[in-house]
């Protein structure tokens, strides 16, 4: 299209111009989506949205902005626009609607950069929950694309390196930690691999359980390695057990070991809490 009949347009007000070369139709909503999507055109070859627009766009929790952020190994400059000049041909991407982000991983490693650590943690976390990517997924980015010099490389492997889940232990070291911690608190005994018939044909074992009280205790295996079905498929099975009437307490293996009192705590508080609604019966 010609120059002139661009500018037709836009004096017509049927274009509006966001941005050299770059223009919106009259009436499309003046969205985040838009100016991202102005912003990545406008950069054209090679570019990526990244940093915060890139965790914008996947929707993680502690990421907000309002300028755009744009990855180019060409050097531009518009006002609103942060432009991270470095090469971009061997970075990872996704596509998002009509633009290319930067993968989830590469993501968050420039957030190391740019977040504080509660920010970041937020981030990482609301990435895992929402199967975006995975534990140890994440750990091989920040090994090969990370390390001196690339912001956001320490922050985040210090904080990887804080959240790196504890295993879970075999059931039987498990079943020994734990009725060692109800001996140590005076706690009743529970039952372990108690079987619970969920539905018709549909039964599964809960790691621990205090049938008369309908208190059921599950040591998570190591979620930030667990991909997105498995989430779910946890996430249905409590559901199914509350709704049979159950109350479902989750500790990770780190708690029953380092932290064994709180645990205890939190046990006999819903032992009693149950005892009582049941007497009420």
């Amino acid at each position: 299209m010609s120059l002139s009949a661009i500018d037709r347009r836009v004096q017509s007000g049927e274009w509006l111009k966001l941005l050299p070369a770059t223009y919106a139709l009259r009436g499309s909503p003046a969205s985040f989506m838009r100016r991202a999507t102005a912003a990545y055109f406008w950069a054209d070859k090679g570019a990526l949205l990244s940093h915060d627009t890139s965790g914008v766009l996947f929707d993680l929790d502690g990421v907000s902005t309002r300028k755009i952020s744009v990855s180019s190994p060409r050097r531009l400059s518009s006002p609103g626009i942060v432009v991270h000049r470095r090469p971009t041909d061997g970075l990872r991407s996704k596509e998002i609607d009509v633009v290319r982000v930067t993968s989830i991983e590469q993501t968050l490693l420039d957030l190391g950069g740019t977040l504080s650590i509660e920010r970041l943690e937020l981030a990482v976390d609301s990435a895992l929950r929402l199967g975006l990517t995975r534990f140890d997924r994440l750990l091989r980015h920040v090994e090969k694309f990370g390390g001196q010099g690339v912001a956001g490389s320490r922050a985040l492997a210090q904080l990887l390196k804080v959240r790196e889940p504890c295993p879970r232990p075999t059931d039987s070291i498990l079943e020994v930690e734990l009725l060692k911690l109800a001996r140590n608190f005076d706690l009743p005994t529970p039952v372990a691999q108690f079987v619970v018939v969920l539905r018709e044909g549909l039964t599964v074992h809960v790691d621990f359980a205090y049938p008369d009280q309908m208190l059921a205790i599950e040591v998570d295996s190591v979620r930030w390695h667990s991909g997105v079905r498995a989430i779910k498929w946890d996430n249905e099975r409590q559901n199914l057990l509350v709704a049979l009437g159950w109350r479902v307490l989750r500790f990770e293996w780190d708690d029953i070991v380092n932290r064994p009192a709180v645990v205890a705590a939190q046990i006999l508080a819903a032992l009693q809490e149950r005892q009582i609604a049941f007497d009420l019966r």
